[in-house]
Order: structure tokens, then C-alpha cells, then sequence
């Protein structure tokens, strides 16, 4: 199992300079894996944070299972 978690609020204002993430439409993930689950949340997951010094603030978090 691997998580991967993308703080959509900072991704958004670091790569769209002064834009304000608001809403996700949909997600288009490409990779040579099997998708398990996608989900969103509106804070943190409880398993992932701070974990060997890794804050994971996350709006979205993928499953993969390779």
C-alpha cells in the first residue's frame, strides 16, 4: 500500500500564483498501477501525520496499489 497525499490548497496557490482552490471537478491519474480507492478530506489523515517528520496536510488521498 502506498498514500499519497496532495495538499490541494498550497498545490493550487503555489503553481496558479494568487488563485484560491475552492472545489475539485474531477482527477485524471495516469500510472502503471491499479487504482484502489480516491478520496477527498477536508483535513489531515490521523495514520499520516507527522510521521517520520512528514506532515501530511491532505485534501486528497490516492491508494495505490502497484
Amino acid at each position: 500500500w502506498c498514500n499519497l497525499c496532495i495538499d490541494l490548497v498550497a498545490f493550487t496557490s503555489e503553481i496558479f500564483k494568487g488563485a484560491v482552490f475552492q472545489s475539485l471537478d474531477g482527477i485524471i491519474v495516469s500510472a502503471n498501477c491499479k487504482l484502489r480507492k480516491i478520496f477527498t478530506l477536508k483535513s489531515k489523515p490521523r495514520e499520516t501525520a507527522d510521521k517520520d517528520g512528514f506532515l501530511c496536510i491532505a485534501l486528497a488521498i490516492l491508494e495505490l496499489t502497484m
